[in-house]
């Protein structure tokens, strides 16, 4: 396993350093082997072959080893800022990389070759990451990050744990220094690259040593996060892992104790700092031994002797080339990323097919040539790609649009809005009923109020006599636009999966279809739902909000149609959510108006002044991880207590169930819930379609559950999963085994199983869709509190309009709801939002999320924080979400796209539209490279685009 944590005090990375190094590192036959230097940027300044101490503390202290000169601007590594001491500079970067526990155990007990082999991983390892260092650029109005590809690094090795187990590791210390060798200068280091390497530098690593291991003569058992020496026995592992025994059995006490006030991560790495003792000096592996041996029985002795090669195998054949081999690998990677992104960079597929072909006999350059013969279009200037079937949907899209423009009559000019609507939303209601275009764009910020602008068109095109049918992505959507006066709307998945006439797969004859939260509608359901309305001669309104999160699925189909097309989008702008007049005190009419500024400064795209606005009133709070989650707790029942709604909003998955479990905890303290009983839950893997079709993925503890009917299994069944293999996975229901063809299983999500304990008065999310024993609906997304756990498992629940469900002892897909994540946040509207941020997963927080988190509120908004400038830093950054049109090819490439782009389309199209097409594609290559950033300009020029009279 790769982790990587920053060093932020200067006299600890002192101490440090010795620990380190005065405790020496031994090969097994009493071979002393110290820190070695590693790194284009060490090599620079000169430092080569051992670490010795002066070197390592000048580069602690940002200076030049031999020079003494400061190498970076920032000096001083705290500075005082409200009272406070904070880090002012990171001293170095600590990525620490292990094998799993069972190569430690076989390296160190009796074969010496795989230390090295461990060390020749690590260094090509640590190549590899080198190439993602960074550093900021902040010079004649830029605002970036430019990779040098050179790090000052610092190699330490060790064998053993603090618990003195078997434990093979090397500590990676990269130093806060890097050459920029365009401004030709030494700058601090910018790591944010690096940490998205991780996972590729990971898998680089598992991949060699597996590969290394196999050579050797050992098979390995390959699993979803990595690998084992088979014949290690289990209990081998168990007993070698002391260390991780000790800080689980500590944990927990203090749960029991105390109760889980944060998340269980940050509780576990407080444990391990609290229990961490001092390294034991010159108690090698060697010295080891006799300890170790004491304490396996013989049957592990004899067990890791039969594993042991009695001589040397023949070379591992080169990969086939059919699926199970290099191509195939490739091909697996492929499918798994582009499900849900339309760019990904060239590293993410080498990761994901490294990890799929661990330890076959292929080296990263062979994957990388195995890449090159592939049909991916490469951005100039950087490791991001496409590919074709990503760039064609985008892209037929776009000219369905455009082409779409002012080809019909208005909707209803002469409409009237109603007089209870403001002058803006009027305004819009005008605009839309007069738009002539195929695909009409409505976009309105968060909490504008646009659901009542979007009913009043629905007015206005009944009264002209079209047919409408209103849609939305998900089903509490659908279920919160009949609520609010819309009754028939419904998902887009009935529309595009067919069913009842109007409702369903056909459409009414020039049906208006409008999709609300469009930018949620991935690119191939989009290209369904435009083929759709063509096919009956209708037309389509989009309504969303593209500075929010988009889709699931790769290619936010609205982004790329309001940035690539000269569509007139209407807008509405004044956000009514946070009214100053909704509230009674003076106090709180001014800090509702500051909020409200806040929250349309993230709407502008003017983030860092949102975040500013924040800070300024109060509401951005930087705390230890340890009391962060405490805080948010104490605000989430002091809401409560005040009769709010209340909801916690964070990035990760892991913050979600931290903050849930602390604020679970406060209630407990405060007699809010009593005491509860244990129960089962179900929780999506989140698996993409090619790992369902993969067997490493499926664990002990998982199940599935049926979301379309499959022979004996109905919608709705969960199953526990027997085996999975090569041919399929098999399932269990009603004590009978069936294996289910991995060609099915887009008809079923995987689960996790976990245990939760629910009193009357907890809050659930629900995570699936189906009927209650009342056959109430339910829905997944909609939050719930519990009313009863019933001695047959059943679960009685009551939703937030009222409305009384009973779960049956099979519906268990739900997780813990008082905090949710920022994509489920979307579309909520509370009292009091509270949103966290670990500062240490800066790169999880981006301008989407930031401007959804903080705008659900009406009238107060938290921020808990462990780092304010990580996150201020952050709020600024575009999420990984591009568009396959941003990619910016070399100009021979582009011609090859321009040229595949004309051949698919044009037979399709009218000879005027052949001719806007050419005149598109024409414009391709310089409208991306120059493409301004302001959006929904309408320059016909740009796109060479004349519209009909």
């Amino acid at each position: 396993m790769l982790t990587a944590k920053p060093q932020l005090n200067l006299s600890n990375a002192a101490g440090y350093f010795r620990e380190h190094l005065a405790t020496g590192d031994y090969y097994m036959d009493g071979h002393v082997v110290r820190g070695e230097w590693r790194g284009v940027a060490a090599s620079m300044l000169g430092l080569d072959g051992i670490v010795d101490e002066k070197s390592f503390l000048a580069m602690c202290e940002g200076q030049h080893p031999e020079t003494g000169q400061g190498l970076t601007m920032r000096r001083n590594t705290t500075r005082h800022e409200d009272g406070h001491t904070v880090s002012n500079r990171r001293v170095f970067y600590d990525f620490t990389i292990s094998p799993p526990k069972s190569v430690s155990v076989v390296a160190l007990w009796q074969d010496a070759r795989i230390i090295a082999l461990h060390d020749r991983a690590v260094r090509a390892m640590v190549d590899q990451l080198e190439k993602f260092a960074e550093t900021r650029v902040r010079k004649d109005g830029e605002n970036g990050e430019r990779v040098t590809g050179g790090i000052a690094a610092a190699l330490f090795r060790h064998d053993t744990s603090r618990e003195l187990d078997p434990h093979l590791h090397t500590h990676c210390v990269v130093f806060n220094a890097t050459y920029d060798w365009t401004e030709e200068k030494w700058k601090a280091l910018h790591a944010t690259g690096m940490y998205r390497a991780q996972k590729f530098a990971e898998n680089l690593y598992y991949h060699e040593m597996a590969k290394g291991l196999r050579n050797f003569g050992y098979e390995v058992v390959n699993t979803s996060t990595g690998f084992e020496i088979q014949g290690v026995p289990e209990d081998v592992i168990a007993r070698f892992s002391k260390r991780h025994q000790q800080i689980d059995a500590e944990t927990k006490k203090r749960i029991e104790a105390e109760g889980l006030r944060g998340n269980e991560k940050e509780l576990r790495a407080q444990v391990a700092q609290d229990k961490r003792r001092r390294k034991i000096r010159s108690l090698c592996a060697e010295k080891l031994h006799p300890r170790w041996a004491s304490e396996m029985p013989a049957s592990e002795h004899a067990a890791l002797s039969r594993i042991a090669p009695e001589k040397l195998p023949p070379p591992l054949p080169a990969v086939a080339s059919e699926q199970c081999g290099l191509p195939g690998f490739v091909a697996w990677a492929d499918a798994h990323l582009f499900e849900r992104r339309s760019v990904v960079g060239d590293y993410e597929l080498m990761s994901a097919a490294l990890a799929r072909g661990r330890g076959q006999n292929f080296s990263l350059a062979d994957l990388e040539n195995e890449m090159a013969k592939r049909d991916y279009i490469r951005d100039a200037k950087s490791r991001k790609l496409t590919n074709r079937e990503a760039l064609v949907c985008e892209f037929s899209l776009v000219l369905d649009a455009q082409n779409g423009m002012r080809s019909h009559a208005a909707f209803n000019a002469g409409y009237q809005p109603a007089e209870s609507l403001s002058a803006e939303q009027r305004g819009a209601v005008l605009r839309i009923l007069r738009s002539r275009d195929f695909i009409t764009v409505f976009q309105g910020a968060a909490g504008v109020g646009k659901t009542f602008a979007v009913r009043e068109v629905v007015r206005g095109l009944e009264a002209a006599g079209h047919p409408v049918r209103v849609f939305a992505p998900q089903h509490q959507q659908a279920a919160d636009l009949r609520r609010d006066g819309l009754a028939s709307a419904d998902t887009l998945a009935k529309l595009l999966a067919g069913g009842a006439d109007g409702a369903g797969g056909r459409l009414p004859r020039g049906a208006v279809v409008i999709v609300d939260e469009a930018g949620q509608i991935g690119g191939r359901d989009m290209r369904a739902l435009v083929d759709r309305v063509r096919a009956c001669g209708g037309r389509l309104i989009l309504s969303g909000d593209t500075r929010q999160q988009g889709a699931v699925a790769a290619s936010d189909a609205l982004r790329a149609i309001e940035e690539h097309t000269n569509l007139q989008t209407v807008h509405l702008k004044k956000i009514r959510r946070q009214d100053p007049e909704a509230v009674a005190s003076r106090e709180e009419k001014a800090f509702v108006r500051k909020y409200r500024s806040a929250v349309k400064a993230a709407a502008e795209g003017r983030l860092a002044a949102s975040f500013d606005k924040l800070d300024a009133m109060g509401c951005i709070r930087e705390l230890d991880a340890g009391e962060r989650m405490v805080e948010l707790a104490r605000e989430y029942c002091e809401a409560l207590d005040r009769k709010e709604r209340v909801l916690a909003v964070a990035q990760t998955w892991d913050d979600v169930r931290a903050a849930n479990d602390a604020i679970r905890t406060r209630l407990r303290e405060t007699g809010k819930l009593g005491a509860g009983r244990p129960v089962a839950s179900w929780q999506s893997a989140d698996l993409s379609e090619a790992q369902k079709r993969d067997a490493r993925f499926y664990t002990p503890d998982a199940g599935v559950l049926f979301i379309r009917g499959y022979g004996r299994f109905k919608r709705g069944d969960w199953c526990e999963v027997a085996g999975a293999d090569t041919h399929g996975v098999t399932l269990r229901k009603d004590g009978r085994t069936t294996t289910v063809s991995y060609k099915c299983a887009d008809r079923f999500v995987v689960t996790k199983t976990n245990e939760l304990e629910l009193a009357r008065g907890d809050r659930l999310q629900m995570k699936f869709n189906g009927k209650s024993a009342e056959s109430e609906a339910i829905r997944n997304g909609e939050l719930v509190t519990v009313r009863r756990v019933m001695k047959d498992g059943r679960i009685r629940v009551r939703d937030d309009a009222g409305v009384s469900k009973t779960l049956a002892a099979t519906q268990r897909m739900f997780v813990r709801g008082y905090a949710v994540t920022s994509y489920a946040s979307q579309g909520k509207t509370v009292d009091t939002v509270l949103v966290a941020h670990d500062g240490e997963q800066a790169s999880m927080m981006s301008r989407q999320q930031w401007y959804v988190g903080i705008s659900r509120a009406r009238r107060k908004i938290v921020v808990f924080t462990s780092d304010k400038e990580a996150l201020r830093l952050n709020v600024e950054r575009e999420s990984d979400r591009e568009l396959a049109l941003s990619i910016k090819p070399d100009e021979a490439t582009a011609e090859a796209v321009r040229q595949r782009l004309k051949e698919a389309f044009q037979h399709q199209l009218s000879l005027k539209a052949q001719q806007r097409l050419h005149e598109s594609l024409r414009q391709w290559v310089p409208r991306l490279r120059n493409r301004n950033s302001n959006r929904n300009k309408t320059n016909q020029e740009e796109y060479n685009y004349e519209p009909e009279k």
